[in-house]
């Protein structure tokens, strides 16, 4: 059985019934990513997330009928409510449109998956229903209700069988400058040729994650065709600043012209959460911060139903951030800088037709970044298996906290949301908690993670006067790691220079963020803050039928979710 390590916050919180399901799925998230099962990686972990949320909200809403004071996501409901039900049956409904959802992503079983791993899951998402400290009566009319409305979200945004979702199928990079590639420092990984019977041998695979996700449904994005990226500065001026910046701040201990301070390698490990193993993905962070600032009463004292708005609105935006950030990454197919920096120079690469005299002074054939950590293994360091631009904790980072902005008046004034805010807190990363560490040998299931030998990172409380500061720093924090350019986050233009680094996040202004666009935006960040606005203006609502693709019924039968009869 996995041991999961405790989480650091107020037990308090998952006595409330919309962040016990939030605590399900972000537990659920980092199980996954421990155990190599499904819905993994940032594309799918955020989908996951925005399906249980959504279908949550809907369920609860509908639910109230009349009283309820937000309308629901899906413009035509698939049941009528009860109109007599009260808050004490809509719960009920929200958490029969959870464990449907849940079942659904987690306790199905797929081939590439071994037994082990599928049962592990099954029993753990039985344990964590079993310990919802509300009513789960599966025989009231309400309960069905919510599963009604979990099914109808799971067939019209669900993956379905035989759709790609964040496969590789038979996509193969290119070998041409600038194009990303399979990482030069870990560019095979061995996986078992039978999960069953790993005695029986491996193989090697190439890993790239998601190049046809940018094709899925969107959740809740109404001009979808506003939400594209100029091409990356490759070549010029900004390029080659954001090469020698990255060098400077992103490299190993040890490289040559390494100037990475202490703050900015914390700053580095902070924001990780690289699908590590009892960590999870950025997501999984992100909701973890709007919940720290809800036990910090940052948010004031919201309600019940505005949590539940709150968690949707910050998931679906997350969903369509992963689903727009990877149609860019495979647009662009830009390559990291672990490779663009060993290749800079123009007689270096698979592509060079022509040596050169000497190297140019900014290449260095032999850099290695200081990479994504492979925190709680005793695995080095890795570049993430798929292109930079844009990257993707800055789009998702940009969308969860720009909604939260939105959502509690503190986007600024601008018509593009943009602006300070007073959101102050202060949060522990799993990265650096004091119980996360470098083991000295492979990871032990079976065995605490304090039992296990290793170096443990520091404990470090970190300290963020705003969310818009935040923003900034999940993306810049990528630079630090040596796994993004800083155009990956935002145009470079846009930030004010206070001596030789980077301005106050505070006096920064994106250029070019939706609905205030002059022309396409540069980097995550105003990807993500445009996402975000397009949802908070258009009200979480579906989005029009020609976005919506059609369920075939061969499909709906796939997904083989049986709906407890209504009695």
């Amino acid at each position: 059985m996995l041991m999961l390590p405790a989480v650091s916050e107020g037990a308090h919180l998952n006595r409330i019934p919309v962040l016990y399901w939030n605590h399900v799925g972000l537990e659920m998230n980092r199980a996954v990513h421990s155990l190599d099962g499904p819905q993994t990686g940032p594309t799918m972990s955020s989908r996951a997330l925005g399906l249980l949320h959504l279908a949550m909200h809907d369920a609860y809403f509908a639910a109230l009928g009349q009283a309820s004071p937000y309308q629901t996501y899906l413009t035509a409901l698939p049941a009528q409510a009860n109109p007599n039900w009260a808050t004490a049956d809509a719960e009920l409904a929200m958490a029969g449109a959870a464990t449907k959802v849940l079942d659904a992503l987690y306790t199905r079983k797929a081939n590439a998956i071994p037994d082990a791993t599928h049962e592990t899951l099954v029993v753990m998402m039985r344990n964590l229903i079993s310990s919802y400290p509300g009513e789960i009566n599966t025989l009231h009319p309400a309960y069905a209700f919510g599963e009604i409305i979990g099914v109808t979200i799971m067939v019209k945004l669900g993956v379905k069988p035989g759709e790609p979702g964040a496969d590789a199928g038979y996509y193969r990079p290119s070998t041409g400058r600038y194009k990303f590639r399979e990482d030069p420092v870990h560019p095979v990984r061995r996986v078992a040729l039978d999960p069953e019977h790993p005695e029986r041998g491996s193989k090697p695979v190439r890993a790239y994650h998601g190049p046809h996700y940018g094709d899925v449904q969107a959740f809740a994005v109404h001009f979808p065709q506003d939400h594209a990226l100029a091409p990356p500065p490759l070549g010029g001026p900004l390029y080659n600043n954001a090469l020698r910046e990255v060098v400077a701040l992103g490299g190993a201990p040890g490289s040559a012209r390494l100037t990475r301070s202490p703050d900015q390698t914390v700053a580095a490990y902070f924001w990780a959460y690289d699908g590590a193993n009892l960590i999870g993905t950025p997501p999984r962070l992100y909701n973890q911060i709007v919940r720290k600032l809800y036990e910090a009463e940052v948010t004031g004292n919201l309600t019940h139903g505005q949590l539940i708005r709150l968690f949707a609105l910050i998931n679906v935006a997350m969903a369509d951030a992963g689903k727009f950030a990877w149609k860019e990454k495979y647009k662009w197919e830009l390559w990291r800088p672990q490779t663009g920096v060993r290749e800079h120079d123009s007689g270096s690469g698979p592509g060079a037709a022509n040596g050169t005299i000497s190297i140019d002074p900014d290449a260095d054939p032999f850099w290695t970044a200081l990479g994504a950590p492979d925190t709680n293994t005793n695995r080095q360091a890795f570049k993430p298996p798929f292109p930079a631009y844009p990257s993707g904790h800055a789009t998702f980072g940009a969308a969860c906290f720009q909604m939260v902005r939105l959502f509690l008046g503190q986007a600024g004034e601008e018509k593009d949301g943009q602006g300070i805010d007073g959101l102050a807190f202060e949060f522990v990363s799993e990265e650096l908690n004091g119980v996360s560490r470098d083991l000295d040998g492979p990871y032990d299931p079976a065995t605490p993670l304090s039992d296990q030998p290793g170096t443990i990172r520091t404990r470090i409380v970190r300290r963020f006067a705003s969310l818009w500061d935040a923003i900034f720093e999940n993306g810049i924090s990528r630079v630090y790691l040596g796994v993004h350019w800083n155009f990956d986050s935002f145009d470079p233009a846009d930030a004010p220079q206070e001596g030789p680094r980077y301005g106050r996040p505070a006096t920064f202004r994106y250029s070019n963020v939706w609905p205030k666009r002059q022309a396409l935006p540069v980097g995550g960040i105003p990807l993500g803050l445009g996402i975000a606005n397009d949802i908070w203006q258009n009200g979480l609502r579906e989005p029009p039928p020609v976005q919506n693709i059609a369920v075939h019924p061969f499909q709906q039968v796939a997904l083989n979710m049986a709906i407890t009869p209504v009695r």
